[in-house]
């Protein structure tokens, strides 16, 4: 299995819903639920994987009036597409995001964020450069089948793997997927 590839860091809004029997506070990668925060494209200042190289210039995609509203994450990615074939299949960063833009950052040494789960988005750089698809655990209601944290997330990686085998043969939306490791900052 390839080792995961540090994308930078990511503001969202986060949203509480009811999911899963339970109130859910919504750190999905997808934009679908928790989203960025308003005109974050029209900056054009982020890398190949529509992150920030670094937390403050994540920060500062966030107005500062509305900055208790959300909270900034880091992500990893799992350089590995899951489709309908069933098959996992390896993929370089060239296939999985745009050449156009900016490279992503290293992963700085002591970054001071810990995994709070993993999640599983849509990825096909066929539909566009800006960001991920859906999650179908909380686009789709999958956490409804599937056991997921307070924040709708996977908490290990071989569940997250399973899942993503089975969305990619099921197609809950139309895929494909990857598998990504969602942090925060330690408390």
């Amino acid at each position: 299995m390839p080792a995961f590839v540090f994308l930078g860091f990511c503001a969202k809004h986060i949203v509480t819903v009811p999911l899963a029997g339970r109130t859910l506070d919504i750190a999905s990668v997808s934009e679908c639920i928790s989203k960025r925060p308003d005109h974050w494209v029209k900056r054009w200042d982020w890398n190949r994987a529509t992150c920030w190289n670094t937390e403050a210039e994540a920060w500062a995609s966030v107005p500062e009036q509305s900055r208790d509203e959300y909270r900034v994450f880091a992500y990893r990615a799992l350089p590995m597409r899951f489709d309908n074939a069933g098959v996992d299949t390896p993929l370089t960063l060239n296939e999985l995001f745009s050449r156009d833009l900016p490279d992503l950052p290293a992963e700085p040494a002591a970054l001071p964020y810990h995994s709070i789960g993993y999640d599983i988005v849509e990825r096909n750089p066929a539909m566009g450069m800006l960001g991920f698809g859906c999650s179908p655990l909380s686009c789709n209601g999958m956490a409804d089948s599937i056991s997921v944290n307070e924040f709708c997330l996977i908490d290990n990686l071989e569940t997250a793997l399973g899942a993503a085998q089975r969305f990619g043969v099921e197609q809950p939306e139309p895929g494909p997927y990857v598998v990504i490791e969602v942090l925060a900052p330690h408390s």
